[in-house]
């Protein structure tokens, strides 16, 4: 099944609250990243709104006031923290993929999405038209950040998404970014 199709929802379930869950016969919001939490903390990103669930899934609150749109694909979580949380919103398919006024940052909440600040510092500030894909913002176990670019850049932070520096560039589309994370 391509883009585009919606999925047809084949079976009998309960009432769910959720924007994605069964309803009208379908299902689908195309959720486009889901990370996990210590416990039962879910947060996801999708076409409509970032959601975050602190039981497993259950129930769903939108977290999405406070960002400049509420489309987006990746959604990182602190290793160490799990009330901080990224995310990379842009444009939806209608303006084009790529950051809201080209100007890419990346949101931080500190407080599981109740609150959001833009972080830019060290990041394209005019003319960006980009996109950073579902899996390509990735952390490793020292809280570093790292997010890479259909246009083959990588940025990391290494202060929590404060700041941030190109690493990479230059490179093939950016699809995932996974980190190794070694004992020192």
């Amino acid at each position: 099944m391509g883009y585009g199709h919606r999925v047809l929802y084949a079976g009998a379930c309960g009432h769910h609250d959720h924007p994605a869950a069964p309803r009208d016969g379908e299902t689908g919001h195309r959720v486009r990243n889901i990370t996990r939490g210590p416990g039962h903390l879910l947060y996801q990103q999708d076409h409509h709104s970032v959601y975050r669930s602190r039981d497993v899934g259950r129930s769903w609150d939108d977290i999405t006031d406070g960002l400049p749109s509420t489309f987006g694909f990746p959604i990182a979580l602190n290793p160490r923290d799990p009330q901080m949380i990224w995310t990379i919103p842009l444009n939806g398919d209608s303006a084009g993929r790529y950051p809201p006024d080209a100007s890419v940052a990346v949101w931080k909440s500190c407080d599981g999405g109740a609150h959001w600040q833009k972080k830019q510092a060290g990041l394209p500030e005019q003319n960006c038209y980009f996109t950073v894909l579902r899996q390509a913002m990735a952390t490793d176990a020292q809280a570093g950040l790292y997010f890479g670019t259909n246009s083959g850049s990588i940025f990391d932070s290494r202060d929590e998404g404060e700041t941030w520096d190109e690493i990479a560039r230059h490179l093939p589309t950016i699809l995932p970014v996974e980190t190794l994370n070694q004992a020192a």
